[in-house]
């Protein structure tokens, strides 16, 4: 391999280490075993929880200037006021916890197949962004250009890993639920596992959730009365888990793409910043 393309692969695979790293510290942790995950359960919570709401915390800000330089004076002080403080951050931070305990538990609960499809989803949101962004480059301000490339890739890399996820959920062998009450299926499928941590009673009720879209799906054709809403029911709960998870997953890749981003931004502002201060 010629020595130019071979540090082109290597700038191209180093430009993106972040992604690959955010991943595989969430793959590592979720094949931890049970006693390993439940100690690093909060860290992993608090790390996965800052990544998630660095990226909407980003498109967060993105709408809110557009919004106030379309309507506001550039002199006016609302610019100070409106601009977002500590209750954007509050919010953004619990919606980032609330996504976080959510990929964090599904992680645990994922079959084999399904992580080919997540490292996949990783090159695939790297094309869809340097696509996006080639076709964004001649109509966006170039300081602009990769916040709004990030934010308006996150709906069509979500959709289309939330459609894998739930082609891969329908394909997979599951348990054979036909003719159970629902408190039977759950008592018999939930047997052994553990609930006393915390990481365990979230764990108990992410299996729930999915023996309960299980069940209502496999069941609906047996009882003619309550076919329809049994069905809906289980399809519902199919596509909003797995929907969830995507953009979960989706989101954790934006904030670690963010933080890299603003990192990398910041760091010249510093270094120049320095030399002025040792020049005066």
């Amino acid at each position: 391999m010629p020595e130019g393309q071979s540090r082109g692969w290597r700038a191209l695979a180093w430009s993106h280490a972040h992604l690959a790293l955010a991943v595989l510290v969430v793959l590592f942790w979720s094949l931890l075993g049970d006693r390993l995950a439940g100690l690093l359960f909060l860290p992993a919570w608090v790390l996965v929880t800052q990544l998630i709401a660095a990226g909407s915390l980003e498109a967060a800000r993105l709408r809110r200037r557009a919004w106030l330089d379309q309507y506001l004076r550039d002199d006016s002080p609302w610019h100070r006021w409106l601009r977002g403080g500590a209750l954007m951050v509050a919010r953004h931070q619990l919606l980032g916890a609330c996504l976080a305990l959510l990929l964090l538990v599904k992680m645990r609960l994922l079959a084999w197949v399904d992580w080919p499809l997540l490292l996949l989803a990783v090159v695939g949101l790297v094309v869809l962004r340097n696509g996006l962004r080639r076709r964004l480059a001649r109509h966006v301000i170039g300081d602009h250009l990769p916040a709004v490339t990030r934010r308006l890739v996150v709906v069509p890399a979500a959709g289309l890993l939330g459609l894998a996820l739930v082609v891969a959920a329908l394909w997979l062998p599951q348990p054979y639920l036909i003719g159970l009450g629902w408190e039977e299926a759950l008592l018999r499928h939930l047997q052994g596992r553990d609930a006393a941590s915390l990481l365990g009673f979230f764990e108990r009720l992410g299996s729930a959730v999915e023996i309960t879209q299980y069940w209502a799906m496999q069941n609906a054709v047996e009882s003619l009365r309550l076919g329809a809403p049994l069905a809906l029911l289980g399809w519902l709960l199919l596509l909003l888990t797995q929907s969830a998870f995507a953009w979960a997953y989706v989101r954790l890749l934006i904030g670690a793409d963010a933080l890299r981003r603003e990192g990398r931004r910041s760091a010249p502002v510093a270094s120049r910043s320095r030399g002025e201060g040792e020049s005066s």
